[in-house]
């Protein structure tokens, strides 16, 4: 009786693996280029020509040959452009989001990825459209009774091939009060080297800035798991001005993303001088950036 149970067990297993690919087949256009990913973490790079009941034929650069579905684990469209050095670049997980600010781009409809800012800044981003998202975070530092927290949803959409627009509003908790902030930002560029920038206005339930802030950041791939980012934030002030930035080395993979930088605020007081003294400095101060991002 047990053996019986188990050769059950086995014969449905084998049925399972037999079955291989589950998603749809077919014949793409000629002027596309597909890659299929086979169960043993192999790639291949062209196109299907047929399609049948157990197998494929699939031309490549060395010539047609016929693949057996049930080894098959993926099957995607891809761009010649995504081929560098004979190697395939994945696209940029990373392309709606700088450091701590957003780009004009929004993630794609049931897409997402959860972060984790200094060890107790976790935060998850999901995008409920193609060009509607919504992020969200908040601190978990131990004793701590004034938690900070935020809510951002996006809007944005392609204005061009590579020209992209945002509209953004953060709902932000520090401490003891909650700021407001409307954000547009520009990105343009590919998903590998691209230039954002963007104006903002902050407003509390008492009173909105006289000047907007602006922010101007970019990112530059290196290679296909590294790349450098770029983000300042120029806020201005009637007392104090300042300028935020942050630096740093991104390390990535189709899904798990590291970045780790220095961040550095200055802080112009508008110093006066009275009978030869300076009544306040200017400060500058810094501090190591690192996070991590799972995409999803």
């Amino acid at each position: 009786m047990k053996l019986t149970a188990v050769t059950l067990v086995m014969l449905l297993l084998l049925g399972v693996c037999a079955q291989g690919y589950s998603g749809k087949l077919e014949i793409p256009p000629k002027d596309k280029t597909q890659m299929i990913t086979m169960q043993d973490g192999s790639t291949l790079v062209g196109r299907i020509t047929s399609v049948g009941e157990n197998e494929v034929k699939f031309q490549t650069d060395m010539g047609e040959m016929t693949i057996a579905i049930a080894k098959i684990k993926d099957v995607k469209e891809v761009s010649s452009a995504s081929f560098k050095g004979g190697q395939y670049w994945f696209p940029n997980p990373n392309a709606t989001r700088l450091l701590f600010g957003p780009t004009g781009r929004t993630l794609k409809a049931e897409h997402g990825y959860v972060y984790d800012l200094w060890v107790f800044f976790p935060g998850v981003a999901f995008g409920l459209t193609d060009h509607f998202m919504i992020a969200g975070g908040a601190s978990l530092i131990p004793g701590l009774d004034d938690q900070m927290f935020y809510i951002m949803p996006k809007y944005g959409f392609p204005a061009g091939k590579d020209l992209n627009f945002a509209v953004s509003a953060v709902a932000f908790r520090l401490w003891v009060e909650t700021f407001y902030f409307g954000l547009g930002t520009m990105t343009y560029g590919s998903e590998d080297r691209s230039f954002t920038c963007g104006l903002g206005v902050a407003f509390t339930d008492d009173k909105m800035a006289d000047k907007p802030a602006a922010t101007l950041g970019g990112e530059y791939r290196l290679s296909r798991h590294s790349g450098l980012v770029l983000e300042s934030w120029f806020i201005p002030g009637d007392v104090d001005e300042g300028v935020i930035g942050i630096g740093a080395l991104r390390l990535f993979g189709e899904q798990l993303t590291v970045d780790a930088g220095i961040g550095f605020s200055y802080q112009n007081k508008n110093t006066v001088e009275n009978f030869g003294e300076l009544s306040e400095e200017d400060e500058f101060d810094w501090i190591p950036y690192v996070d991590f991002v799972w995409n999803f």
